[in-house]
């Protein structure tokens, strides 16, 4: 899907050790016994108004709260997917103590770019509309993607006052983005990119840019959790150390968890990562 360049993508396959954990801790702290918890099925999480209604599943801790709230995003190449996709990861954040927010959005290509970064956007003022009901502390919040997902969710994190597509009430405080493309002018000639973004980069340059994450990093951004495959050959592992160094580069806190030996697939299920993440957000959050 985000092929760039053959060398890149052999030097993605043959870094690293076992795990590469950069900018945290070398060894994940084992995660607290798993909490209980309740999940309320289709919930519309956009105004009455919105072009297409959008649902989400909500994961809340058993207690009186408020808890630290994670709005959670699933991949599927912007064109297909739904949030069941992402359930594993809901139950596990709900079982650690935190309210995980899971979301459909609208698809390509009957939808296009910016349309999915607007119903994330919309989730994220639904959190804090519904704070009180839904037990939600707006003060500790946080947007977990994968793939597609990790794209939207990054790009949610990047996105400060002044840059195009900003909505204010956005912000979050801390992101994880797993197998994440982050410069979407790198990966022009793929299918599932031209059909999110509408046009082909020659016909049409500048959406490209205001979709690639990369292209906002600044030093307000929040800290950031990435985790990738290390012979992911559809979003190759460059991406997520490009990120790193960007995010490093303008003093953001970066940690980067490199699964060595699987895939794009592989990462995505890979329980160690999944609480490399979760361990992240306690770490920052909690």
């Amino acid at each position: 899907m985000f092929f760039w360049s053959w060398a890149a993508l052999w030097a993605a396959a043959s870094s690293g050790c076992a795990v590469t954990h950069s900018g945290g801790p070398e060894n994940i702290q084992p995660l607290s016994p798993a909490k209980a918890f309740d999940v309320q099925k289709n919930i519309i999480y956009t105004p009455k108004d919105w072009a297409v209604a959008q649902q989400a599943d909500v994961y809340t801790p058993r207690g009186a709260g408020p808890f630290p709230a994670v709005l959670v995003v699933h991949g599927g190449g912007w064109a297909r997917g739904s949030r069941y996709e992402m359930e594993h990861i809901c139950k596990r954040l709900a079982e650690q103590g935190f309210v995980a927010v899971n979301i459909d959005y609208r698809l390509a290509p009957a939808h296009i770019f910016p349309a999915q970064l607007q119903d994330v956007q919309q989730a994220m003022l639904w959190m804090h509309a519904q704070a009180k009901n839904q037990k939600i502390d707006t003060q500790r919040l946080a947007v977990w993607g994968y793939s597609a997902g990790a794209q939207l969710a990054a790009l949610l994190g990047a996105l400060s006052p002044g840059d195009p597509n900003f909505v204010e009430g956005t912000r979050v405080q801390a992101v994880v983005a797993g197998g994440t493309p982050v410069d979407l002018r790198k990966g022009a000639d793929s299918k599932l990119i031209r059909q999110y973004i509408g046009k082909p980069i020659a016909e049409l340059p500048e959406p490209y840019r205001k979709a690639s994450p990369i292209a906002f990093v600044s030093a307000d951004d929040p800290p950031t959790f990435l985790y990738h495959g290390s012979i992911d050959w559809i979003v190759a592992e460059i991406n997520a150390t490009r990120m790193r160094d960007e995010l490093e580069r303008v003093g953001v806190p970066v940690e980067l968890y490199i699964v060595h030996g699987v895939g794009h697939i592989g990462a995505y299920f890979n329980r160690g990562a999944t609480d490399a993440g979760v361990d992240f957000l306690i770490r920052r959050l909690r």
